[in-house]
């Protein structure tokens, strides 16, 4: 449901499994399949089969690290449209106070528009391309704090384009503590 801040209780109807496997000290893979009953309140009558795979690759070298993570994933819900998403993102941390991050996105929405509209049904496929960057401020305690920023592009198709521009851009600015 929406409300997603208190603990739910009833049966457990839906099911899912996992396959993960470490081919090297750098390397995880993984797939799931999953059969989700009703996972959306307002679409009460949609069960969602979510397919996912995933490859991680994280490579420490000095002081520096690079994670990369490639995924996809496909909703099919019981009524409707199958819609698949696709995504690349990389990180390096150099020294350790400096990540440099990017990630790029590409997925099938159906939920753009207000339902009752000539659009409301359809399937777009958009896109997102993201970089940012974060600095850490050296910390002997047990508490890391840093500030970043992140600009990121959206691509979309024409159809799009009246409502939410040719190349929608947005800026994010940030603020992290991490536990150490």
């Amino acid at each position: 449901d929406q409300s997603r801040y208190n603990i739910e209780t009833g049966k457990l109807d839906s099911t899912s499994l996992r396959l993960s496997y470490n081919p090297a000290k750098s390397w995880a893979l993984q797939v799931s399949r999953a059969h989700i009953k009703s996972p959306e309140q307002l679409h009460a009558d949609d069960d969602v089969d979510r397919t996912t795979a995933s490859v991680i690759y994280n490579r420490a070298f000095g002081a520096s690290n690079w994670q990369t993570t490639l995924a996809w994933g496909r909703n099919a819900a019981s009524h409707g449209t199958a819609t698949n998403a696709y995504l690349l993102e990389s990180a390096i941390r150099t020294s350790k106070t400096h990540t440099f991050f990017g990630r790029a996105e590409r997925a099938d929405k159906n939920e753009l528009f207000l339902p009752g509209t000539a659009l409301a049904q359809e399937t777009f496929r958009v896109g997102k391309l993201s970089l940012g960057y974060l600095y850490d401020f050296p910390s002997d305690s047990h508490f890391k704090f840093g500030i970043g920023g992140l600009v990121s592009r959206f691509s979309l198709p024409s159809e799009l384009q009246s409502t939410y521009g040719s190349s929608p851009t947005s800026y994010m600015l940030f603020g992290r503590v991490k536990i150490k």
